[in-house]
């Protein structure tokens, strides 16, 4: 019997690659880039530009990549500093990660 999934976006997102270029965390997919700027300044990790092209919206590529720039700063010793909207509304929507902020994102 075949598993059905109920959340489309987790299936549709469940193998995605992302790519570190030392400047930003790219997605690749169907010839276009989504990706998270960041810059390290000391033990500062500041994700100031996020960009998901048009078509591939609503997929959660944003999450991703913010999600995954979270692990990358946790498994260096970085604080994080969301300048970028995109950063700081996901942490606000998921307060767990506060701990890793430099400066309070007020929820």
């Amino acid at each position: 019997m075949e598993k059905k999934f109920y959340n489309k976006q987790i299936r549709d997102n469940m193998y995605i690659n992302i790519i570190n270029s030392g400047r930003m965390f790219v997605i690749r997919e169907e010839g276009l880039e989504s990706y998270l700027s960041y810059r390290i300044r000391g033990q500062e990790m500041d994700l100031f530009n996020a960009f998901v092209p048009e078509v591939h919206r609503g997929r959660g590529y944003a999450a991703q990549l913010i999600l995954h720039s979270i692990h990358f700063a946790v498994l260096h010793g970085l604080r994080i500093r969301a300048n970028c909207p995109a950063a700081e509304a996901y942490i606000k929507r998921n307060p767990e990660w506060n701990y890793i902020l430099s400066e309070c994102v007020n929820v």
